[in-house]
């Protein structure tokens, strides 16, 4: 099939019926370039001009997490959207066979909530993030088709968000009307993640989904997911490995920087050096000398930052202490080196949501954020070793290192 519009555009194949239209792909003559039409049957001149009128409003939004509108134009039957295409397909016609990881889909997901937030800042909202709505890049990008009309309440914003997560981890088109049944599926998709991580999801998606959550404090609990799966990910790293790792960079990257030094420098340098060691001459001895005397220099100049702990040696023995952390009695803290306590200040991290879980499962979450932590036992309405109080609030921002302190319910006094 190919139709002509204004003897410049061409369709060629429809590619996906949409909730008010149809996607085709097509051709723009004079450029020479493939586009993607939106088009939209109407003969009513009024809800065409107001359609047109819409089309134009958000036109100027150039956010590379939606299809940029080229052009929009009408037609005695039809209004249509020339959109700027890109190599990839429809979403949902990968939905159920996509490979994204549970990891990958909260970054997916955290993307599209900044250009929604980004977008807010242009006037534009309310625009629908389910599946049938989005584009996929052959890079694996997620883009928004159709950002001109207004989704459903559970189609757009953080509710919105919190339904395509679900989409991507289950594989699934339809959004079950029960959260117990949407809770009982996410489980079984995110069994190859740490349970405290699936609750932390879980619970912020319940709340999401009974409107407790703003799609501004849904994306901090999402990036706050993010870096816990970067620190995850270090820490499950073999110790040897890790020690390995620790002794061999600095030397690496003292090794690596010390040629290139010499070539910006003194590139004749290193070529008498090597013709000095083959030949036994004295200026060669010279030369040694020098880089000797550099390199003795560079090595005075770099031992007062040595001397701390770095990050990934706090890391490491941070679990000695921790094995103390459960101890019935009193106040409990987890102590971690505070020889360098400046160490972590350059590194901003987001304090995790404690409230609600058990007592081990919160200080884990908290050492897997980065945190030190301590706690108190209290009597609470709360049940028995449940945290019904921490400080700083969740989601707050604090250098990585920062000390959280949280209550642990005695349960009801007797």
């Amino acid at each position: 099939m190919e139709k002509s519009i204004n003897q410049r555009y061409v369709l060629t194949e429809p590619i996906l019926p949409m909730l008010s239209g149809m996607l085709y792909s097509g051709k723009d003559l004079p450029l020479r370039r493939d586009v993607v039409f939106f088009v939209v049957e109407s003969t009513d001149e009024a809800a065409k001009e107001a359609y047109i009128r819409k089309l134009r409003e958000v036109a100027p939004l150039s956010d590379n997490r939606f299809l940029h509108i080229l052009d929009v134009g009408m037609e005695p039957n039809y209004i249509f959207a020339v959109l700027k295409t890109f190599d990839g397909k429809p979403f949902i016609q990968e939905l159920k066979g996509h490979r994204f990881t549970p990891e990958e889909t909260v970054s997916k997901v955290l993307e599209l909530g900044k250009g929604l937030m980004d977008a807010l800042e242009e006037g534009i909202s309310g625009c629908s993030v389910h599946a049938a709505n989005l584009w996929l890049n052959d890079d694996g990008q997620l883009k928004i088709i159709n950002y001109w009309e207004k989704g459903t309440h559970t189609q757009r914003g953080a509710q919105g968000l919190g339904c395509l997560l679900y989409q991507i981890l289950t594989r699934s088109e339809s959004i079950p009307v029960s959260f117990d049944t949407i809770e009982l599926r996410l489980r079984e998709a995110l069994a190859t993640i740490p349970g405290v991580e699936q609750d932390l999801l879980i619970s912020t998606l319940r709340r999401v989904w009974n409107d407790q959550e703003t799609l501004a404090s849904f994306m901090l609990v999402l990036q706050s997911l993010r870096q816990d799966t970067a620190i995850r990910q270090e820490v499950s790293m073999p110790v040897w490995d890790r020690q390995v790792r620790e002794k061999t960079e600095p030397e690496r990257a003292y090794e690596e920087e010390d040629p290139v030094e010499e070539e910006d420098e003194a590139p004749p340098r290193r070529s008498l050096g090597r013709a000095g060691r083959k030949l036994l001459v004295g200026t060669a001895i010279a030369c040694l000398g020098g880089a000797a005397a550099f390199v003795w220099l560079g090595k005075d100049h770099e031992e007062p930052s040595s001397k701390g702990a770095s990050p990934a040696q706090t890391e490491h023995r941070a679990p000695v202490p921790h094995q103390t952390y459960d101890k019935p009695a009193g106040p409990e803290v987890v102590e971690t080196n505070d020889s360098n306590p400046n160490q972590a200040e350059d590194e901003i991290v987001f304090v995790p949501n404690l409230i609600g879980l058990q007592n081990d499962t919160a200080g884990k979450q908290a050492m897997a954020a980065g945190l030190r932590f301590e706690f108190a036992m209290e009597v609470n309405e709360r049940e028995e070793g449940t945290v019904f109080k921490q400080e700083p609030a969740a989601q707050t921002q604090v250098p990585k290192g920062t000390r959280v302190k949280y209550w642990v319910s005695k349960g009801k006094q007797q």
